[in-house]
């Protein structure tokens, strides 16, 4: 579980920087958010997805279903508790 709240920007530099690290590179999916809402896919360098997560478009903090859920989500690449301490 995330340790502060953060924005939707800070999260999203966040795993670029982690992703980079680990040889992976994160994209946008065209037309699959609602609204506001953005889905991004992280790819190995083989191009094969292997991971998937959700950000709102917002300026405020996320909520911390949003946040744990992203947590959650990139734990099987990044490590548990990829969040804290960043």
């Amino acid at each position: 579980m995330a340790n502060r709240r953060m924005k939707p920007a800070q999260v999203l530099t966040l795993i670029r920087k982690l992703a980079r690290q680990h040889g992976l590179t994160i994209e946008e999916l065209p037309k699959r958010g609602k609204g506001s809402h953005r889905i991004f896919a992280l790819a190995d360098t083989e191009g094969k997805e292997v991971g998937r997560f959700g950000l709102t478009g917002y300026a405020r903090d996320l909520s911390w279903k949003v946040l744990d859920s992203t947590e959650g989500s990139l734990a099987h690449l990044f490590g548990e508790k990829w969040t804290e301490g960043r």
